[in-house]
């Protein structure tokens, strides 16, 4: 059932126009650098856009020198973070997604993690890629926050979940905010 949803969904996102995901990954990153969680956040995981996700370069670039980043790095069916000081750190890499050149693994404690996804829903249940790289790193619960960047458009109702699946904290749309764990409300 998750890979048919998986094929209808990327399907879906590259449907996409490319005008509307250029100004929806505006809007996002507009909202996320408000936002007093990555305001706070001095470690920030983040994943590198690929194809027609939402592009993150933008935003990588934006920080890398305000802001300790680290992506992700495929290594013997492991996903490692490491830390990036330059856009020029990335190569192609595993599933032909940029990754990092060198292999120096950060262990420990991230702030924020910015989530990948095919989808997400409202509830902040992803639907990923079925490798489970971050279902694993989440199980560890080595990072304070997370959220989850989808376009507006492909925003579900629900996604089917297993049980060790774990919502991220907040997703952000081009359209709004939606808190899941009400300990992170910008209120607060």
């Amino acid at each position: 059932m998750k890979k048919e949803l998986r094929k209808k969904f990327i399907t879906e996102r590259n449907t996409l126009s490319e005008s509307y995901r250029d100004s929806a990954s505006k809007k996002i990153f507009e909202a996320i650098e408000k936002h007093k969680v990555f305001l706070q956040a001095k470690k920030i995981f983040i994943f590198v856009g690929f194809d027609t996700e939402i592009q993150t370069e933008i935003l990588i670039k934006k920080w890398i020198n305000k802001k300790e980043l680290f992506v992700p790095k495929i290594e013997n069916n492991t996903m490692h973070l490491i830390q990036i000081t330059s856009w020029e750190d990335l190569e192609r890499g595993h599933f032909g997604i940029l990754e990092p050149k060198h292999s120096n693994y950060y262990t420990g404690k991230i702030d924020l993690v910015i989530t990948p996804s095919i989808v997400f829903d409202r509830n902040g249940y992803r639907l990923g890629y079925g490798k489970g790289y971050y279902d694993k790193y989440f199980s560890l619960n080595n990072y304070d926050i997370s959220i989850g960047l989808s376009y507006d458009k492909l925003l579900q109702e629900t996604v089917p979940i297993d049980n060790h699946d774990k919502a991220v904290d907040i997703i952000i749309t081009e359209e709004k905010t939606l808190i899941i764990n009400e300990e992170y409300n910008s209120n607060n």
